[in-house]
């Protein structure tokens, strides 16, 4: 009987053993190519390499125009978040109404694509851009630029990672008066201007 029972679970063992041999390595794989990406993403650096910061007095609170082309949820509410994190309070205005009482004006443009996450066949949205001008009394007093790189390894950062350093450049009193890329900034400010007024133009008619 015992000869058996051995006979028995011998191929049994022989069997489990081959699928685990298998199995394993492919998990691993799998698991180590996950946990590369996620690595390489969290030490990629953001790419907001455009902006420039004048000097100017610390401000208190500012008022954000809305944009009602910009389809991430969570961007004003991040936006608004960060800017209480440096103590600056916020409200939003619609286009064509400034509050006469702001002490400067925020204005952003957002653009997205659509695209799956690893291993995942969800379509989602995910921030391939971001332009935020600061200005006060017309002048500007600060901008800055974030810009999906071509390797993508920021692709499916949160909108709170991409906003942050953008605000840092723009409000960071170790920052002001420092210019980088200065003449692509000053191009995209101007184009940035241009897309606001235009914006306001048409809100105002309607």
């Amino acid at each position: 009987m015992n000869y058996l029972l051995y006979a028995l679970m011998v191929p049994a063992t022989l069997t489990l053993s081959a699928c685990s041999l298998v199995t394993s390595p492919l998990l691993a794989g799998v698991q180590l190519a996950s946990t590369a990406v996620t690595s390489v993403a969290s030490m990629a650096p953001n790419t907001s390499s455009n902006g420039m910061a004048h000097p100017h007095d610390e401000l208190h609170n500012v008022c954000i125009e809305l944009n009602s082309g910009v389809i991430v949820a969570d961007f004003i509410p991040e936006l608004q978040k960060q800017l209480r994190d440096r103590e600056i309070e916020s409200r939003i205005y619609a286009a064509g109404n400034t509050p006469a009482d702001c002490e400067a004006i925020l204005y952003y443009t957002v653009l997205t694509q659509w695209g799956s996450p690893m291993f995942s066949d969800e379509l989602r949205p995910y921030i391939t851009d971001i332009n935020l001008l600061l200005k006060k009394n017309g002048q500007v007093l600060a901008n800055a630029a974030y810009r999906l790189d071509g390797m993508a390894y920021d692709k499916w950062g949160s909108t709170g990672r991409k906003l942050s350093p953008l605000l840092q450049k723009m409000l960071n009193s170790g920052s002001m008066a420092q210019w980088q890329n200065a003449a692509s900034s000053r191009d995209d400010a101007s184009h940035f201007e241009q897309d606001v007024a235009q914006r306001a133009a048409a809100a105002t008619r309607n």
